[in-house]
C-alpha cells in the first residue's frame, strides 16, 4: 500500500510518525553524527532536540557499544542491511544508563545519502507522552527528499509502534508491520476494515469525534482505549492522532495519522495499584479485631450520612451498644476469651442490621455504634431490640454478670431529622444518654432517648 503512494503524502506519513511517537527515536550516520533525533529522544536522554541534531553521538553512547555501533555502521555503508538489532547503552545527561536497540536499515539507502543506523529507545520512566511537532518544524523538515522519505520510512517499519492511516470513518489506509506483533493481523487483513470495529465496546465514547465534532486544531487529543487482538483478547492501546490534508482525494479533505503504543502493562500495573489502595483504604477503616468499621471510619461517615439526612429531611438514627460487665468477664476468663467475645458479639450485631447502608463500628473498648439512615425511631428500637435478643441468644457464659449467667448487652437509641444550628453531636450524645438509662434500669435492655 505505501509503495503505490506518490508524492508528499507518505512523506508526510512517515515524518508524523516520527516526530508524534513517544519512543525516542535517532538515526546515527557513518560520519559519527545524529542525523535526524524525534523530541522524545531529547527528553529521554535529558538533551534539547535542536543539541542533538548535527552533533557527534559517541559522548552519548557508552564507551564499550561504541564499537558494535561503528560496525554495524560500516557494514550498512557496504551494502549489508537489516542485521540483527544491538542493545546498547545510551548515557543521560545525569550520567544515567539508558537502554536502546540499534538496528541498521531494512532497505538500501538513496544514492548519495549516508548509512546510518536506526536507535529506538527501550523504555523510560520519566516519558509518558506523545510528543508534538514544534512549530514549523514539519515545513522545513519535510522537503528534505527522497533522502528523508527513505530515512523516516525505516522508522515506521522497524518501530514498536503501531503507525496507521485513516479516513475520518475510520477506515484503514495503511497501518505498520508492528500490527503483525501487538494485533496478530497481517497489515493487508486491517487494510480497509474499520478500526473502529476492534475497539473494546466500552471504549468506543473515548474516541475523538465520536461524541462531539473532531477538533480543528491539527493535533488530536491522546486517548487509550482496548482492542482486540486477532485471538480474541484485548491490548491497551495509548494513541495519539494527526489531522493532515488527504491532497489525492478532495472529497473527503482529511485523513489521521495515528500512532499507537501498547500500554497493557502500564494499565495492569494502574489497575493493580488500585486495587492495593482499595485494600490499603479498607485496612486503615476497619477494626482488625472484630472486622467491623473502626471509630475514624465512624467520624466520616457519619458526618456523611447527617448531611445526607440534612439535605433531604430524612430521620436518622443511632444506636450505641455496650457489653454488660465486660471488665468483669475479662478478669474472669482472661483477655484472650475477651477477645472472642468481642469478635461473637460483633457477628450477632451484623445479623441484626442487614440493610446495604447500615454502618456498625467498634466505638471504643467493648462499645458499638449502629448508625442507620433513613430510619425512625420506631425502626431503630426494633434494630436494637433484635441486636440484645442477638446477643443474649449467643449464651456467652458470663459468671462475672450481676443480671445475667450469660454474656448481655444494653442499647440506647436516639433519632433525630438534622438541621443547620444543631451538631452531629448531638444525636451521639442523646443515645449515650440512652444507654446510660438502659444501664441504670438494669441492663440488658434496649431504651430510646425522650427528652425529660
Amino acid at each position: 500500500m505505501v509503495d503505490q503512494w506518490t508524492g508528499a503524502e507518505p512523506t508526510q506519513l512517515y515524518f508524523s510518525a516520527f516526530r508524534q511517537s513517544a519512543n525516542g527515536m535517532a538515526f546515527f550516520s557513518e560520519e559519527g553524527l545524529f542525523l535526524r533525533v524525534n523530541p522524545a529522544f531529547g527528553r529521554q536522554i535529558g538533551y534539547p532536540e535542536e543539541a542533538l541534531n548535527g552533533m557527534p553521538w559517541e559522548p552519548v553512547v557508552h564507551p564499550d557499544d561504541r564499537k558494535q555501533i561503528h560496525r554495524m555502521l560500516e557494514d550498512a555503508a557496504n551494502g549489508t542491511f537489516g542485521s540483527h538489532p544491538f542493545e546498547a547503552r545510551l548515557i543521560r545527561c545525569d550520567g544515567t544508563l539508558v537502554p536502546c536497540s540499534v538496528t541498521a536499515p531494512v532497505v538500501p539507502r538513496p544514492d548519495g545519502w549516508p548509512a546510518s543506523l536506526f536507535v529506538q529507545i527501550l523504555k523510560s520512566d520519566g516519558e509518558s507522552r506523545f510528543a508534538a511537532p514544534a512549530p514549523g518544524r514539519e515545513t522545513t523538515r519535510e522537503t528534505d527528499g527522497a533522502g528523508s522519505n527513505s530515512l523516516y520510512r525505516t522508522l515506521v517499519e522497524q518501530s514498536t509502534d503501531v503507525v496507521s492511516m485513516h479516513d475520518l470513518s475510520g477506515r484503514i489506509l495503511y497501518i505498520s508491520p508492528s500490527c503483525r506483533v501487538l494485533l496478530g493481523y497481517e497489515p493487508e487483513e486491517l487494510i480497509g476494515t474499520i478500526a473502529y470495529d476492534l475497539f473494546h465496546p466500552e471504549d468506543l465514547t473515548k474516541i475523538p469525534g465520536i461524541t462531539s465534532p473532531v477538533e480543528t486544531a491539527p493535533e488530536l487529543p491522546l486517548f487509550s482505549y482496548r482492542i482486540r487482538t486477532k485471538s480474541g483478547s484485548y491490548v491497551w492501546l495509548e494513541t495519539s492522532g494527526r489531522l493532515i490534508e488527504n491532497e489525492r482525494d478532495s472529497e473527503n479533505g482529511q485523513t489521521v495519522i495515528s500512532i499507537s503504543r501498547d500500554i497493557s502493562s502500564r494499565k495492569q500495573t494502574e489497575q493493580q495499584l488500585m486495587k492495593t489502595n482499595e485494600l490499603l483504604q479498607k485496612i486503615s477503616s476497619i477494626d482488625a479485631l472484630t472486622g467491623l468499621a473502626n471509630r475514624r471510619f465512624f467520624d466520616e461517615r457519619f458526618a456523611k450520612e447527617w448531611r445526607h439526612a440534612m439535605r433531604f429531611t430524612t430521620p436518622l438514627s443511632v444506636i450505641l451498644l455496650d457489653i454488660d460487665y465486660f471488665k468483669r468477664y475479662n478478669d474472669t476468663y482472661g483477655h484472650q476469651d475477651g477477645d472472642a467475645c468481642l469478635q461473637y458479639v460483633a457477628e450477632a450485631m451484623r445479623r441484626a442490621a442487614k440493610r446495604p447502608g447500615d454502618m456498625i463500628a467498634r466505638y471504643g473498648g467493648e462499645e458499638f455504634v449502629i448508625v442507620l439512615p433513613v430510619t425512625d425511631s420506631q425502626g431503630a428500637l426494633y434494630v436494637a431490640e433484635r441486636m440484645r435478643s442477638e446477643v443474649e441468644g449467643l449464651r456467652i457464659p458470663h459468671r462475672g454478670s450481676a443480671v445475667s449467667s450469660f454474656v448481655t448487652a444494653s442499647l440506647g437509641v436516639a433519632t433525630m431529622i438534622p438541621v443547620r444550628n444543631v451538631s452531629p453531636r448531638e444525636l451521639i450524645i442523646r443515645a449515650d444518654k440512652a444507654l446510660y438509662r438502659a444501664k441504670q434500669e438494669g441492663r440488658n435492655q434496649a431504651i430510646a432517648y425522650c427528652d425529660e
